[in-house]
């Protein structure tokens, strides 16, 4: 399951949450309409996850990270990778486990792989 967040209003997230069990992963992208990089890569990423049979929701909304983290929080998802541009040039995504306060830059080549591995220990 798959859904980005402003393409959907809150009754039909919290049927679909309902009915999945909830998301695996979040992705927050930053600034998605300014920076064409960000919103390119989050889609890519976002089909790579979804291949892989992982439930992930995308906060396309444009707003301000705090608010994104926010809902992101209440909505009781574990993982989250933020993508900017600014990781991008870097070669990386920003990894939280918001259960443990777990962050790791992790390089986008490795990303499917150690979501797979962190996923599995959970």
């Amino acid at each position: 399951m798959g859904i980005y967040l402003s393409q959907t209003n809150i009754l039909e997230l919290r049927h679909q949450l309902e009915q999945a069990g909830g998301f695996q992963i979040a992705l927050a992208p930053m600034q998605p309409a300014t920076f064409v990089e960000v919103k390119e890569a989050t889609d890519r990423l976002y089909a790579q996850l979804q291949e892989q049979g992982f439930s992930v929701l995308v906060d396309d909304r444009g707003q301000r990270p705090r608010n994104m983290f926010e809902v992101i929080e209440l909505l009781g998802i574990r993982h989250r990778l933020v993508i900017s541009a600014r990781s991008l040039s870097a070669g990386v995504y920003e990894y939280k486990d918001l259960q443990t306060d777990e962050f790791l830059k992790v390089k986008i080549s490795d990303c499917i792989e150690f979501l797979k591995s962190v996923l599995k220990n959970n």
